[in-house]
């Protein structure tokens, strides 16, 4: 076991690119290029797997680089959104694994003052990949794919061309995650189911929400889709799709959270 200290992003590419298998990866914030750095770095052969916090908030302040994500979901890494992710990990093969404080950005591998451990002890190396494995294949972790990059890209335009309301700005890493914006912003980039489960759960007038708040509008739903019959199998399933469109997050046992919210 060593302690890293920033700046290590040399060390970091340099293990990306000796990995011949995997390099597993969990960051909360993630900027373009240094996942440009990495698909130049790493071998033709190494798969990336990668765990995220896919929130709007994440992505309209800039802490999380859409563009870089859809660079690495182009180049075969599989992308997963763990709303609540706060930890950063890095396991490279099933050789080396470095815990830190430092995020996927030029702030957490050179400017900032970040601080970890590279492990190199077997034993230990496999318990962290088996729970990188656990949250990677955890039911509320949703896979990001090139659709849901496309919807998102085109949802962050309408908030950022709106002419409502100036945003506030908020720092690289900012501790919101709720966007203040006009919800127009938001549904004229949905459609379909999407757009009806996201405008219901938007009627909604708490933050956090659990199921039977979105199976009040079962009824609504029949009548929209009289020849659906399973309505609420159906809320379910496009609860999860906005998870993966960043304006859900999972909180557990049937309970969500809004991640947009309105001008007061």
């Amino acid at each position: 076991m060593r302690l890293l200290k920033t700046p290590w992003k040399s060390e970091f590419l340099s293990l990306v690119n000796e990995s011949e298998r995997k390099i597993r990866i969990t960051s909360p914030f993630i900027k373009e290029n240094i996942c440009n750095d990495i698909l130049k770095t790493k071998k033709e052969c190494t798969n990336i797997e990668l765990i995220t916090s896919f929130k709007l908030m994440n992505l309209y302040s800039g802490a999380l680089d859409i563009k870089g994500i859809g660079a690495l979901i182009n180049n075969n890494t599989t992308v997963k959104n763990y709303s609540s992710l706060h930890a950063k990990i890095y396991i490279f093969d099933d050789k080396k694994a470095i815990i830190t404080s430092s995020n996927l950005t030029n702030g957490g591998l050179v400017n900032n003052f970040e601080y970890g451990v590279l492990i190199k002890e077997k034993d230990v190396v496999y318990e962290i990949i088996n729970d990188f494995e656990t949250l990677f294949n955890d039911v509320n972790t949703g896979t990001i794919k090139n659709t849901d990059i496309d919807t998102v890209q085109k949802i962050l335009a309408q908030i950022q061309n709106s002419e409502k309301k100036e945003f506030p700005h908020f720092s690289l890493e900012s501790e919101s995650d709720l966007v203040l914006t006009n919800v127009k912003n938001i549904s004229n980039s949905l459609n379909g189911w999407q757009k009806e489960v996201f405008l219901s759960a938007d009627k909604i007038d708490k933050q956090v929400f659990d199921l039977n708040d979105m199976y009040f509008y079962e009824n609504e739903f029949s009548r929209i889709y009289p020849k659906n019959k399973n309505i609420k199998d159906k809320i379910r399933q496009q609860l999860q799709v906005l998870r993966d469109l960043s304006l859900i997050e999972f909180l557990g046992n049937g309970i969500y959270k809004k991640l947009w919210k309105h001008y007061e």
